[in-house]
């Protein structure tokens, strides 16, 4: 069976082997970094960095693809939106639409951020444990006074991670979907507005039923929200300050252009 999105693909390269706290700060700090870079150079760079790291991961480029596969028609619309609702120099026309010199710019400048998103996170969570993910994310949290919220960071640190844990079983719950709903004679491409309601309404109830079994499987196991002890605990090494040391200055640098 094909592999779900965002999952994680074991390995022992330079970046399975990074503390999953260096991860996530890298990927905020890539995420800040996409959306404040405004030259076309400056996206170049995040996307040759992009490359970089791929090989340095020695993941296949399927791994990526999968992750921007369901988000090609979001990016296109937005790209689109933009070409021809982006107030400029006209192009061409055609019929209402005048797509414009600075729609098509801003369009691709906003495509290729969001793609940049998708593949920086692909890449977090392919060279990363899911139980690994949790545990870094529960002690990036841990300082902060999140009892005045009725929280603890173990609780917010699990739903994260679920979320993530959810987000490739979703897609593969949906492709079964369709491939049901097929099986009994839809026809999505003749008629969508009467098969959304049949692929979305068995999609909801197959989510609910999910999310109710694995609350069941939490309890029954007797979970609660209190700190929880790790087999490994983490611990920050030497290429892991090197590594946000190395971030801080390739963020310099893309600010500057």
């Amino acid at each position: 069976m094909q592999e779900p999105v965002f999952s994680y693909v074991p390995g022992t390269s330079f970046l399975h082997k990074l503390d999953p706290r260096t991860k996530l700060a890298a990927v905020m700090l890539l995420g800040v970094l996409t959306f404040r870079t405004e030259s076309f150079f400056g996206i170049g760079v995040l996307f040759a960095f992009f490359l970089a790291l791929t090989s340095c991961s020695g993941l296949p480029s399927i791994v990526f693809f999968r992750a921007v596969r369901p988000m090609l028609l979001f990016i296109t619309f937005i790209f689109l939106a933009q070409l021809f609702f982006t107030e400029g120099k006209v192009l061409a026309s055609f019929w209402v639409l005048h797509p414009s010199i600075e729609g098509l710019r801003e369009g691709v400048r906003l495509s290729a951020r969001f793609l940049l998103l998708l593949l920086f996170a692909a890449l977090m969570t392919a060279t990363t444990d899911p139980s690994a993910i949790t545990c870094g994310i529960e002690r990036i949290l841990r300082p902060l006074p999140l009892h005045w919220l009725g929280v603890s960071s173990f609780e917010l640190a699990t739903m994260m991670n679920l979320s993530i844990a959810f987000l490739p079983l979703l897609f593969e719950r949906v492709e079964r979907t369709k491939a049901a709903q097929a099986s009994r004679g839809m026809n999505f491409g003749k008629n969508p507005f009467h098969a959304i309601p049949a692929l979305v309404i068995p999609l909801i109830r197959g989510v609910a039923r999910d999310a109710e079994e694995l609350a069941l499987a939490m309890e029954s196991r007797g979970y609660q929200g209190t700190r929880r002890t790790s087999m490994h605990e983490l611990s920050m090494q030497k290429r892991d300050w090197g590594t946000i040391l190395a971030l801080v200055f390739f963020a310099a640098f893309i600010l500057r252009f």
